[in-house]
């Protein structure tokens, strides 16, 4: 296991390779519990290779709990040997530059690790807890950057966004829940962005990824610069394009709108399960109705589904009603989960798609907004279009034998 060192000499700015994490060569091992090093590696490899979006480490009553979450449910991994138990989270918080001598508060760290030649950044972080630390590491696979036409989205969609990331000025919104791929798509259209002759100033806590021709700055709130102090000083960046991590609270959502109506076209996501919501949230924080109105140009909403796994999926035919209801073509069948394979893990699933609910805001919805909607007016409003178009996209998708009706279903009711 090789980590780099990196230069502490005090008034020395961080050069670009300093700045980012040490990156920790993982190889598997013949006897690999023989010490902490070892042991932690094969959490990590193993995590690594069945394709785990987190680690869970949880010290109870009997022990250390190690789970891993693979396709959105979380699965049962092996821990280290009691002896060597005690030594994982410390072991963890060394390589990720955490403090080690308290555990009364939350911490965030990051490491990378280069497993069977792939290159993971891993996101620490730890909360106290009854029995010690429990520690949470999301697995950020750089394979995962895709560009914008391997989204998921359709052709129409697809044209919908263009349109609003080509506006010189406005806010455009990635909405969906925790954990719904926000974060891949807004890297996407900044890969997209950064390609053109535009000026594009990212704000990121953490800074996930590096990307060319984007001006990428990690936020510290702990040194008083927050979301909000980094948007009244972008300016003088002269940025076409800004990017904010995400609307989490009044004063950053009102600097972003605020950035947005002084000529920037302003890119951010919010926790929210569809565009209403997401408008609804905004003016739930306080925000004036006529900032969001003038300000807001589009939200791109979106879930994550389950995808089929290619090796060892099922298909069936379904009835004759099921298949004019669904507009499928006489004999068409539709994928079933898979019976499960060691490609799979035996979960009948492989990685996800997104399924997209694009809305652009219209002089109608911006008059909606002016006369400050209930939620229940919102929802009702916007609900069945974007439902909708949720349930087409989601549909076209099980249509092509990328997920399971069920799963569209799901994702649809979500």
């Amino acid at each position: 296991m090789q980590q780099r060192k990196h230069s502490r000499r005090a008034g020395k700015p961080a050069t670009k390779r300093e700045a980012m994490p040490p990156k920790i060569e993982a190889a598997p091992k013949q006897n690999p519990f023989t010490n902490i090093e070892d042991a932690v590696n094969m959490v990590i490899i193993d995590a690594a290779r069945k394709r785990a979006e987190s680690i869970h480490i949880e010290p109870g009553p009997k022990g250390l709990a190690i789970r891993f979450r693979v396709g959105g449910v979380l699965r049962p991994a092996a821990a280290p040997k009691p002896e060597l138990q005690d030594e994982v989270i410390p072991r963890l918080k060394k390589m990720s530059r955490m403090r080690t001598d308290d555990e009364r508060v939350p911490k965030d760290g990051r490491f990378g690790a280069i497993v069977d030649g792939r290159e993971i950044d891993f996101r620490v972080h730890s909360v106290p807890a009854c029995y010690g630390e429990s520690v949470t590491l999301r697995l950020l696979d750089r394979a995962t950057l895709i560009k914008m036409d391997k989204l998921g989205l359709s052709a129409a969609a697809l044209t919908k966004v263009r349109g609003m990331m080509s506006k010189p000025r406005g806010l455009v919104l990635v909405a969906g829940p925790a954990g719904g791929g926000k974060t891949t798509t807004m890297y996407a259209l900044l890969s997209e962005i950064g390609k053109s002759d535009k000026k594009v100033v990212s704000f990121e806590y953490p800074l996930e990824f590096n990307l060319e021709n984007v001006t990428q700055s990690q936020i510290d709130p702990r040194l008083g610069y927050d979301y909000a102090t980094a948007l009244s000083l972008v300016a003088r960046q002269d940025p076409d394009v800004v990017m904010v991590g995400e609307l989490g609270d009044a004063d950053t959502a009102r600097a972003a709108l605020q950035t947005a109506l002084g000529g920037h076209l302003v890119l951010s996501s919010i926790h929210a399960n569809d565009a209403a919501e997401a408008i609804g949230r905004l003016l739930g924080m306080g925000i004036d109705p006529l900032l969001v109105a003038t300000g807001l140009e589009g939200v791109l909403a979106q879930r994550l589904a389950r995808r089929v796994c290619p090796a060892c999926r099922q298909s069936y035919a379904p009835n004759k009603t099921q298949s004019m209801a669904m507009g499928l073509r006489p004999g068409q069948k539709l994928a079933d989960k898979g019976r499960g394979c060691k490609e799979c893990k035996g979960t009948g699933y492989k990685g996800h798609v997104g399924v997209f609910a694009v809305m652009p805001v219209t002089d109608e919805l911006r008059d909606l907004v002016l006369a400050r909607p209930q939620p229940g007016d919102l929802r009702r409003s916007m609900g069945q279009i974007e439902k909708a178009a949720l349930n087409k996209d989601g549909m076209e998708k099980v249509k092509a034998g990328l997920i399971t009706v069920e799963e569209s279903v799901r994702i649809g009711q979500a």
